[in-house]
């Protein structure tokens, strides 16, 4: 206060207190940083749908309420919002189709096409190749049918398989290659006969 100058009643102003502002970004900027986020969301709905005309149109519905609501926030924060959209957007098609079941749009091609798979003819002749097998399979010894049996239908290892019989695997290989060989002598013998492929 130069030459005598008195603040008595004088106010002082003090600073307002500092609050974020909102983001105002410029709507084309919105819309750019909103597409950006398109090929990360079809990802995510695909993942989860593994259908992709389903996922593209989960993701418009997101980017759409996106464009919608979220043009006041930060780009960090625009992509967590817009996820967390995309979430809630998943849970609600799963609450849809507990309520109201699910649609499967039919195909006449397809549907003729495993109507003709399955002729009387065809199921006869499945019957047949299964009791074929079965035949097949109690031919076998005890040991080489368990072999068989815990390699192909129970996915085991020959290591595991040759630990739990208590024989090495080289057994456990001879006995798989006999089993095998048998099955294709009596299985593939009577189709050869009957003219199928």
């Amino acid at each position: 206060m130069a030459g005598g100058d008195s603040v008595i009643g004088e106010r002082i102003k003090t600073p307002a207190p500092l609050r974020p502002k909102p983001v105002q970004s410029k709507p084309l900027e919105h819309a750019a940083r909103v597409a950006e986020m398109r090929p990360a969301l079809v990802a995510f709905f695909q993942r989860r749908c593994r259908n992709a005309a389903e996922a593209e149109d989960l993701a418009q519905d997101v980017l759409v309420r996106a464009l919608a609501h979220a043009k006041s926030l930060s780009p960090a924060q625009a992509s967590g919002y817009i996820f967390r959209i995309a979430v809630n957007r998943w849970r609600d098609r799963g609450r849809r189709l507990v309520s109201h079941g699910s649609c499967v749009a039919w195909d006449e091609k397809s549907a003729l096409a495993v109507s003709d798979g399955f002729s009387p003819e065809r199921v006869v002749c499945g019957q047949q190749e299964l009791c074929n097998v079965v035949l097949a399979l109690q031919e076998l010894g005890e040991r080489t049918r368990d072999v068989l049996v815990l390699c192909r239908l129970e996915q085991m290892k020959q290591a595991e398989i040759a630990t739990a019989m208590g024989i090495s695997v080289s057994s456990v290989e001879k006995h798989l290659v006999r089993a095998l060989a048998h099955l294709a002598r009596h299985v593939d013998a009577p189709r050869a006969s009957a003219g199928l492929p």
